[in-house]
């Protein structure tokens, strides 16, 4: 057990769609062990209302995680930036629900995050299982995770214009009734 956890702590990392979360529900499903899952700390973080979106807006100007990626991805600061505003905290957070689960009797936690190795955290813990996956399977999945993705975003698109719809009726039927009044 380190320093930083007060119970061992296992590392769990890969690359994009190496299959990080399919292994750490694995884990915790079949053995019973509690993960912490660093990117959805971040995304809890990075919302509206989270600890970091301020910090966020005023250097990026956007909480949307799908325009953050494109600043990011061909912006060596810009991504640095918004890893100093998120790791800190990330670790914080982590910190606390290692303790949680502690208190809970949890004996020793799977510690799920992409970048442990390239920020040091890995130094932290007491192991580090690293997943893999051929490129193409990984390719593979992140297609799907891409459709997935678009098929959202479509849903919600019709759902709003859905609403819009109606409100749009509801605003014409008052005008109407308002101008038959007007006309009696």
């Amino acid at each position: 057990m380190t320093q930083a956890f007060a119970i061992p702590v296992i590392g769990l990392t890969g690359g994009i769609a190496s299959g990080k979360s399919t292994v750490a529900k694995l884990i915790e499903t079949k053995l019973g062990i509690p993960v912490v899952d660093a990117d959805a700390i971040a995304r809890q973080l990075s919302q509206p209302g989270g600890k970091a979106a301020p910090k966020i807006l005023a250097r990026f100007g956007t909480l949307d995680r799908a325009e953050l990626r494109k600043v990011i991805f061909g912006d060596i600061q810009a991504k640095k930036d918004l890893e100093a505003i998120l790791h800190p905290l990330i670790a914080q957070e982590s910190y606390q629900r290692v303790a949680e689960l502690k208190a809970q009797g949890a004996t020793r936690v799977i510690y799920e995050a992409a970048l442990l190795v390239e920020t040091g955290r890995y130094k932290e813990l007491d192991a580090l299982v690293c997943v893999e996956a051929p490129p193409e399977k990984r390719i593979e999945r992140l297609r799907k995770d891409e459709e997935k993705k678009m098929e959202k975003e479509r849903k919600d698109a019709e759902k709003k214009a859905e609403k819009e719809r109606k409100d749009a009726e509801k605003e014409a039927e008052k005008l109407r009734k308002k101008m038959e009044k007007e006309s009696e």
